[in-house]
């Protein structure tokens, strides 16, 4: 058996594309940390970095037969690190740009209390509130709350687990209780946020 923490990085590119799980996990172990910090430097979210550098290393492994680095394997993960970090900031914008359409077509406010309040001061309170989620745990609840996709419908279309969209979700209910707790219009929001659906 090799001892793969000593192998040159040329040389765990052969053996994993040979296959070689242990020398996976030597790669894994010597850039997890220096991509995650990467990751977090352009995506200002420790979830977020995490979500993207585990991918790249998923993606490393299904397609270990068709490395071929130019350069150096750091470089190599480096570059496919820019190409997420890229992917997710497109995720990103995309939700930002649909956000106001979404609420604005959402019927949630049909079955809002009496003392519904009005939909300006509603839309400002629920995206103010949106922006201070994490990006993966705000995605899920936007998904979830205002496009009213199933708990499936959201873990497959983010490449996620339906226990982790109910992570997400009840990180998301939490949240939103505490930061509406207090406030005059807290049973309003409660009741449209909340129980509505």
């Amino acid at each position: 058996m090799k001892n793969h923490d000593k192998l040159s990085d040329n040389d765990l590119i052969v053996q994993l594309r040979m296959g070689c799980k242990n020398a996976f996990a030597e790669i894994y172990d010597r850039y997890w940390e220096i991509l995650l910090n990467a990751a977090y430097q352009r995506l200002h979210s420790r979830e977020d970095a995490e979500e993207v550098v585990q991918e790249l290393f998923v993606n490393l492994y299904f397609r270990r037969c068709e490395i071929d680095p130019k350069s150096t394997l750091e470089a190599y993960l480096k570059t496919a690190l820019k190409f997420k970090v890229i992917d997710a900031y497109r995720v990103q914008q995309l939700h930002y740009r649909h956000i106001d359409g979404i609420i604005a077509e959402t019927n949630l406010l049909s079955t809002a209390p009496a003392n519904q309040l009005e939909i300006k001061e509603f839309k400002q309170i629920v995206l103010t509130a949106c922006k201070k989620l994490p990006e993966k745990c705000r995605e899920v609840f936007i998904m979830f709350r205002f496009e009213e996709l199933s708990h499936r419908e959201i873990a497959d279309r983010e490449a996620i687990s339906v226990s982790t969209v109910k992570k997400h979700l009840h990180k998301a209910m939490l949240f939103l209780r505490e930061e509406f707790k207090g406030s005059k219009t807290f049973l309003t929001i409660a009741c449209l946020i909340f129980f509505s659906k």
